[in-house]
């Protein structure tokens, strides 16, 4: 039997792929095996955000109990739901052997949700917060788990003649998946014929790595909780409509080819994508509103705080009209001390005494603007001083009033010895000896007085 699997567009030839590995005698499907390591892998994001976003880690390991057992039973449900005919008269063990394959990916999601959520409640902690999360895990086992169909050569579609086209041989592929489409185009190579179709593990892969790279910056910013998953289930509706529609394999609904899942995965995208987005616009709406009831209360609060600095500033700027104040008085004040000083200056009495003080008094004055207005002990001597000189004076004049009598008195006498000297003169010059010079008329001899 050939095993080989072909990319006749891309080069790419294997020729053989094996669809089990059997291990200490076991024989264990490589779809198993990657369905297992997907899983695990997806644990250990799961938990590891988990860690980042400081949640419960125990927690994502008791629901990933029921979750699995509610999606493994859910997954075989749907495919034994929609392939009824296959299981008609079958017992019950051959019914849910699963080693054979027959899992629907759809029913696995549900019932994993299902008893996630019942265990949530349970424990009384939010499911959509924690289902946010562990959408992630699911894509992380849906993108390694989904490569299970090219070593099973199952979930293809179409003929096409593509890039990514895949040739399988025909012998080793289930008739009911082969179209009449892909039978007129049957490629053969050497004496193996095979059939040339969509490789959908391939195009599902890849949608779900961008799903989850989209997921995974959306985490970041998200509004409400739940929202991640909702993202998640719109994500993967839209990505299976465009499956279902290519699959040859797709369950039908029973009397007609119409597909099951295809309606199914639009109501899943049409739901979750408008639910997601009317929650976000309402959370903004109501976000937005809590923000304004905020920046109310802040304003009222900053106003409050406002009026409290006011009222401090009012006392700062008393203490500055409390320091002009001062100056005011100052300033008045020396204008007082200024006052004395010009009087003094201006009378002729105490021109003398204040002349030689002036300095020392301004420089006292305006040390003691306040004492400036008293008079002091030496100003009081001065002026008594001033009134005894006054006094004085005053008798002084009278005296000299009195005394004009004598004056006129003496200046009579003086008239009457003065009019007898030239008598004297005669008698003088008779009693000197002959021989004398006689004395002109008219002059005086030296050392005589002059009248």
């Amino acid at each position: 039997m050939d095993m080989s699997i072909r990319f006749p567009n891309l080069q790419i030839y294997f020729g053989y792929v094996g669809r089990s590995v059997s291990i200490f005698g076991f024989e264990i499907t490589i779809y198993g095996l990657l369905i297992a390591a997907g899983m695990l892998l997806g644990l250990i994001f799961v938990l590891r955000q988990a860690k980042a976003q400081n949640e419960n880690q125990n927690l994502y390991l008791e629901m990933m109990i029921p979750a699995m057992l509610g999606g493994v039973i859910g997954a075989r449900a749907f495919y034994v739901l929609f392939n009824w005919n296959l299981f008609s008269g079958r017992s019950a063990a051959e019914i849910c052997d699963i080693r054979n394959g027959g899992m629907s990916l759809y029913g696995g999601i549900l019932g994993g949700a299902l008893l996630a959520a019942l265990y949530c409640r349970i424990r009384k902690v939010s499911f959509q917060r924690m289902a946010d999360t562990a959408s992630m895990g699911l894509l992380i086992t849906q993108i390694i788990g989904v490569w299970g169909n090219f070593f099973n050569r199952e979930s293809f579609g179409g003929y096409t003649d593509s890039l990514f086209a895949m040739q399988i041989p025909a012998d080793i592929v289930h008739p009911g998946q082969i179209t009449e489409t892909i039978e007129e185009h049957l490629v053969t190579v050497g004496d193996v014929s095979y059939i040339q179709v969509h490789p959908l593990f391939l195009y599902e892969s890849l949608w779900c790595l961008l799903l989850f790279l989209v997921l995974l910056v959306y985490t970041r910013r998200k509004t409400y909780q739940g929202e991640v998953f909702l993202r998640y289930l719109a994500g993967l509706g839209l990505g299976g409509a465009g499956i279902e529609w290519l699959r040859t394999d797709a369950l039908k609904i029973p009397g007609t080819d119409f597909p099951v899942f295809l309606p199914v995965c639009a109501l899943l995208f049409l739901i979750c994508g408008v639910s997601a987005t009317v929650r976000r616009v309402l959370w903004k709406k109501r976000e937005a509103g809590r923000r304004r009831r905020r920046e109310e209360r802040y304003a009222a609060e900053e106003k409050a705080t406002l009026n409290y600095n006011d009222m401090q500033g009012y006392e700062n700027v008393a203490g500055e009209f409390w320091d002009t104040d001062n100056t005011a008085e100052d300033t008045k004040n020396a204008g007082e001390a200024a006052e004395p000083e010009k009087d003094q200056e201006e009378s002729p009495e105490n021109a003398g005494e204040n002349s030689g003080g002036g300095e020392e008094n301004q420089s006292a004055d305006a040390e003691n603007p306040q004492e400036h207005h008293q008079p002091s002990e030496e100003n009081k001597e001065a002026a008594e001083t001033n009134e005894e000189v006054s006094e004085n004076g005053g008798d002084a004049g009278k005296d000299t009033e009195d005394r004009l009598p004598d004056t006129e008195d003496r200046m009579v006498e003086t008239e009457e010895e003065t009019a007898s000297v030239p008598q004297d003169r005669e008698n003088t010059e008779e009693a000197e000896p002959d021989g004398g010079e006689t004395p002109e008329s008219g002059k005086v001899s030296e050392g005589q007085p002059t009248a």
